[in-house]
């Protein structure tokens, strides 16, 4: 499938999750349960979810769970082949990963050169709890249909979720080709996270197009385990994009396209998600199911 098909197709689908009645519910609950793993695992989560090396622990669970590489030196090839990161990027993930217990490696018996990395269980247990800041919200967006992280514990299941996962990561589209203005917040550390917590503050308080909202940087600091010179270099970025405006208060103004932004990188989110588990959101749109399972 062309790639121009295939960005059309990916658009169309996140405008129809975003017409779906939960849809800002689930953007709540993602964030909730998210707010809370990160919580527990401020430093790592901090680190890997920054937008490259997000991409890097996704092509390792494509390649490796979808048994289309198993060394390390095969990933670092097919990472610089894709254009998703440099071989001293993955090499950097990986040994983060090794020292955290989530994969181990060791070497070939039939070729001593080469270094193999398999999945620990702490590894695939990790993966399937923040799964749950994924499948968690489609149930929402899905009433009737039934999703679960254990499918990721069954082999074939596993395989399918992450060969689909590689049909638009190994093609470039993620969010800097699809949304590239999300980068400004996906790109730093913590990043995300603080794009979703200033979303979610203002959402608690008001449905405006345009919310003000009380915003200490050292809270926000405090709770993210960055510094308070990488807050104020986030916001004042935003400012610059016109995402935001800083007031004398102190105060942050929302502005109807920093809500836009944040809805259209959770549309396309959710998105993705439903092609890795092959379900088109048009099928329910038109007719919801009655009692159907997805995957579990």
């Amino acid at each position: 499938m062309e790639i121009k098909h295939l960005k059309e197709k990916l658009r169309l689908r996140c405008e129809q999750v975003k017409t779906l009645p939960n849809f800002h519910e689930a953007i709540s609950l993602h964030y909730q349960i998210n707010q809370e793993i990160y919580r527990k695992q401020p430093l790592f989560y901090k680190i890997i979810l920054q937008e490259t090396r997000f991409n890097i622990v996704l092509a390792a669970c494509c390649l490796v769970y979808g048994h289309q590489a198993s060394s390390i030196s095969q990933i670092k090839e097919l990472c610089a082949h894709y254009k998703i990161a440099s071989p001293n990027s993955v090499i950097a993930i990986i040994s983060l990963l090794k020292v955290g217990g989530r994969l181990r490696t060791f070497r070939d018996s039939q070729d001593r050169r080469k270094i193999l990395i398999e999945p620990t269980d702490k590894g695939l247990n990790d993966l399937k709890h923040y799964m749950e800041g994924t499948f968690r919200p489609l149930a929402l967006l899905c009433p009737g249909y039934s999703f679960s992280p254990s499918l990721l514990d069954r082999k074939q299941q596993r395989r399918d979720f992450f060969n689909r996962a590689a049909d638009y990561l190994f093609r470039g589209i993620v969010y800097k080709n699809m949304l590239p203005e999300a980068c400004l917040f996906l790109d730093k550390d913590a990043g995300r996270m603080i794009m979703l917590e200033l979303y979610s503050e203002a959402r608690r308080q008001s449905q405006e197009p345009s919310v003000i909202i009380c915003c200490s940087w050292k809270a926000l600091a405090r709770k993210f385990s960055v510094s308070r010179t990488h807050i104020r270099r986030l916001i004042q970025a935003a400012a610059e994009r016109e995402l935001l405006s800083e007031l004398p208060s102190g105060d942050i103004l929302l502005h109807p396209a920093y809500f836009t932004l944040v809805e259209d990188y959770m549309g396309f989110y959710f998105s993705w998600a439903f092609h890795y588990l092959n379900i088109e959101p048009e099928s329910f749109i038109q007719r919801p199911p009655a009692n159907r399972s997805g995957p579990e």
